[in-house]
């Protein structure tokens, strides 16, 4: 059986490609594929599981897959091993979204991003996230892209919309980087706060490694507009996480570019019914299931008003969710997964 191996740039716990390789791992060993995932930087929790770079000499000897979302030391590795190559683009963020906050990361995704159109020949499969990814990558000059959604395990969602009791809980979860225009999500819940609901609250999950400042700012914005109820939690662990889902009512999203957006998907299995700006792939993600508008404050603040106030919205949402769960069920994408990832996994045979 084929050797397979996967190659990313960092392995972080509660990182979305981290997750993916993680669980493209276990699927690879159920189907009897042996392997190695190798990053160049790998924190400490994941030291069992994940390889550094600068300790795996040779990544020859069998199949290789590069997960693709930043620019880094495993590009070069990847390309010059002899192995078949999938490439899973998990989409790079244009470097003009990032720069004003960190310059050298922002550089980093634009030289991942010009390099695309040299990967993608040394490429025997393609596979994309969505078709807002596929798209670039066929810009690049890619042929035959499969567009296979995240890999997710989600809960079954509820048989009905969550009731809203209590204070108005609006939550948002990701990293807290400026592309995804967390200070546009403030602004809006500070009109639904002003509008409709004095009392709700709003809770902003994340990390902000390398972005220190940019959750500064959106501190001191959060002051400054009169929002109260306003938080910002850092990292948390799966369990607080769970916690956070628990209470929220609505969740917000005014991100300026999304290759998947995972959390969105994670808030209809849920019962949190969403309200998400159209940027990227956006739109598909959500797939019907949520409200999805353009860039315009107080459209956001009337949304949310919509789907936290309306009993007859949020149940059609979750209907809506359930539908739209059932194309993102853990199987059905792994089969879609295993068929994309064929030329990898058992090379010899013909196409």
């Amino acid at each position: 059986m084929t050797r397979v191996h996967q190659l990313l740039a960092a392995a972080a716990p509660g990182d979305a490609v981290t997750g993916q390789a993680l669980a493209w791992a276990d699927l690879l060993a159920r189907w009897g594929h042996t392997g190695d995932i190798v990053a160049e930087h790998v924190h400490p929790d994941l030291a069992g599981r994940v390889r550094r770079l600068a300790d795996v000499r040779d990544l020859g000897g069998g199949s290789l897959i590069l997960h693709l979302s930043i620019g880094s030391a495993v590009v070069g590795a990847a390309l010059e091993a002899g192995g078949p190559l999938a490439v899973c683009y998990h989409n790079v963020t244009p470097g003009h979204l990032l720069r004003p906050h960190n310059p050298a990361l922002a550089d980093d995704c634009d030289r991942a991003r010009a390099m695309l159109p040299g990967i993608v020949p040394r490429a025997v499969a393609l596979v994309a996230d969505s078709t807002f990814n596929a798209q670039e990558l066929e810009a690049a000059g890619g042929v035959g892209v499969e567009v296979v959604p995240l890999l997710l395990d989600l809960p079954s969602p509820p048989d009905a919309a969550r009731p809203v009791d209590g204070p108005p809980s609006v939550i948002s979860v990701g990293r807290v980087v400026p592309n995804k225009r967390l200070e546009d999500v403030i602004r809006a819940f500070t009109l639904y706060q002003r509008e409709h609901a004095p009392d709700a609250r709003l809770t902003l999950v994340g990390g902000d490694g390398g972005f220190t400042g940019y959750r500064a700012a959106l501190e001191l914005l959060a002051t400054r507009v009169g929002a109260t109820g306003v938080r910002l939690t850092g990292w948390v662990a799966d369990d607080a996480l769970e916690d956070a889902w628990a209470g929220a009512h609505a969740y917000l999203c005014m991100s300026e570019h999304e290759g998947f957006c995972a959390p969105l998907v994670e808030a209809m299995a849920r019962g949190v019914p969403v309200v998400a700006r159209d940027a990227g792939a956006i739109r598909e993600t959500v797939g019907g299931a949520g409200l999805v508008i353009e860039r315009d404050l107080p459209l956001a603040a009337e949304a949310l008003a919509e789907v936290i106030g309306s009993p007859a919205t949020r149940s059609g949402l979750a209907r809506a969710a359930r539908r739209r769960l059932a194309g993102l069920d853990h199987d059905v994408v792994a089969g879609r997964l295993r068929d994309a990832l064929a030329p990898v996994l058992d090379p010899g045979r013909p196409a």
